[in-house]
């Protein structure tokens, strides 16, 4: 049998932030997981009238003094991934949002 639990959520804005040219959330972390985490599955809220099955998004790590790179590309509501443990993970290249939205990332177990 398999759980999952909520271990990161975070709120990304439609468009990149001031200054950036992809990001649009900040860092949340995935680097404290439950035993025998098997894959993660992502979800979506819209704030907005936004469908949530119509947003997309990059997942990127934050690397200081270096380029970011794409850790999951392609991530839509309900997407599962393999695990990745990070402290500075943020949303990228968010599309189909017209309002802020929130990601959150469960860890599914066995």
């Amino acid at each position: 049998m398999s759980s999952k639990i909520l271990i990161s959520s975070v709120t990304s804005s439609p468009t990149p932030q001031a200054g950036q040219s992809s990001r649009s959330s900040g860092n949340f972390s995935t680097d404290t997981l439950p035993a025998n985490t098997i894959n993660f599955q992502w979800e979506i809220t819209s704030f907005g009238s936004d469908d949530p099955n119509s947003i997309s998004f990059i997942v990127a790590r934050d690397v200081s003094g270096g380029s970011d790179p794409t850790i999951f590309s392609g991530v839509v509501n309900g997407k599962y991934t393999d695990v990745y443990e990070s402290r500075s993970l943020y949303i990228a290249n968010p599309h189909g949002a017209t309002a802020n939205f929130v990601v959150s990332v469960y860890a599914i177990t066995r």
